[in-house]
């Protein structure tokens, strides 16, 4: 594991996690089978009460717009409390079912996100995220994403001709695991060019950081190795534009 590890998919109080964003930190540093060099915020945004219809961006910003800016202060206010030890990155995780008639506004909120997640996304979902998705500020990716269970109807090579093209990056989900049971589609994944996170969806148990070596080892045993995903550290006033994905080394 010469590359850098993060773990790009926790939560929060902010949203439904357990832990804060330090307990967090200090959980990863303190994880005896793998160091980590960073690790991801992943709260969920833009989830619409289910008693407040949203129908207009005035009634978007009402419900959402403080609520994202004090999100983003607090994790970078992590990022600077944890320099040198660790990286903070803030990312965010978005119901597609949910908030799939908001991505217009939604993509001028995600100032000082560095990367976002989308669940539950299904076949005709896809296409769609796929055809704006180089319009967003920051990388998009498939959160815990069975490709077989999520897309039953389209073949695995459409997917993941789909993603690369609109660069759209896979979460290789501690909730996946075995990985071995997703053969196929790792098999695929290498003959393009779709990058990889490593998640564990931590919520309100730690022990499932100690799943992330045996994702690492997986994906570096099907030489997916030069493939994950290092967002930028965006700062809040980043101009969208100009941040994109890159590669570890």
């Amino acid at each position: 594991m010469s590359h850098p590890i993060y773990n790009l998919h926790n939560h929060t109080p902010f949203s439904d996690g357990a832990y804060t964003i330090d307990e967090l930190c200090k959980a990863h540093q303190a994880c005896k089978p793998v160091k980590f060099d960073g690790l991801g915020i992943t709260d969920n945004l833009f989830c619409t009460p289910s008693s407040r219809e949203i129908q207009s961006e005035r009634d978007f910003e009402r419900a959402f717009a403080r609520e994202t800016r004090d999100y983003v202060e607090a994790v970078h206010a992590a990022r600077r409390r944890w320099a040198g030890k660790l990286y903070v990155f803030c990312g965010c995780e978005i119901n597609w079912p949910l908030n799939k008639n908001h991505l217009g506004i939604i993509r001028t909120y995600l100032n000082g996100i560095d990367y976002v997640l989308f669940e539950y996304v299904d076949w005709a979902g896809l296409t769609q995220l796929a055809n704006q998705a180089r319009r967003w500020p920051c990388p998009v990716g498939l959160a815990h994403t069975d490709v077989t269970r999520q897309f039953p109807n389209t073949s695995m090579d459409q997917v993941v001709r789909t993603m690369a093209n609109a660069r759209i990056f896979y979460e290789a989900n501690a909730g996946l695991l075995p990985m071995s049971s997703h053969e196929r589609w790792f098999t695929v994944l290498p003959n393009h060019r779709v990058l990889i996170a490593v998640g564990t969806d931590t919520h309100d148990d730690l022990g499932c950081l100690a799943q992330v070596p045996e994702i690492v080892e997986y994906i570096d045993r099907r030489g997916l190795s030069d493939k994950y995903l290092q967002p930028n550290l965006r700062s809040e006033e980043t101009d969208g534009a100009t941040a994109q994905a890159t590669r570890s080394v």
